[in-house]
């Protein structure tokens, strides 16, 4: 199985094949939106002799900061792509762990449960359960290291 990198900041990181797929279309989208975009286009029209400024439907980011637009989402597309590799990471840990383990993440992490509802639900501790979700949050941890 071949390895794939992707450059976060400095660094190299491993990755799988789907998300080194879905970055590098993502930036592939990031490039044409910034850059490959026609801001316009001449129509000559050669018979009444005129030259008309045709727009384009869509506009590139650069060009339209330029002429003041304002973009609510301060989010650059670095973070998103990272949240989404981040994700995906997870999804990966996730599929690892068995069905136990991965029922206490849910509840703990999803349905936002507390410890204490976790432990009477199952019927033993909360020191339990926590020495439970701590050794399921080391299992996890070794997928983002």
């Amino acid at each position: 199985m071949s390895e794939f990198f992707i450059k976060i900041g400095k660094e190299q990181v491993s990755v799988s094949e789907e998300i080194y797929k879905e970055y590098y279309k993502m930036k592939r989208r990031e490039r044409y939106l910034e850059q490959d975009i026609k801001v316009g286009r001449i129509a000559v029209d050669h018979e009444i002799e005129t030259v008309d400024f045709v727009p384009s439907k869509e506009d590139s980011i650069n060009r339209l900061i330029e002429l003041g637009a304002d973009f609510e989402d301060d989010q650059m597309i670095e973070d998103i792509l990272c949240d989404k590799a981040t994700l995906l990471i997870l999804q990966e840990a996730m599929a690892e762990l068995n069905e136990k383990e991965q029922e206490l993440i849910q509840a703990l992490y999803y349905k936002d449960q507390t410890v204490r509802e976790v432990a009477e639900k199952e019927n033993i501790s909360h020191v339990a359960v926590i020495k439970r979700r701590n050794k399921v949050l080391d299992k996890l941890k070794k997928y983002f290291l």
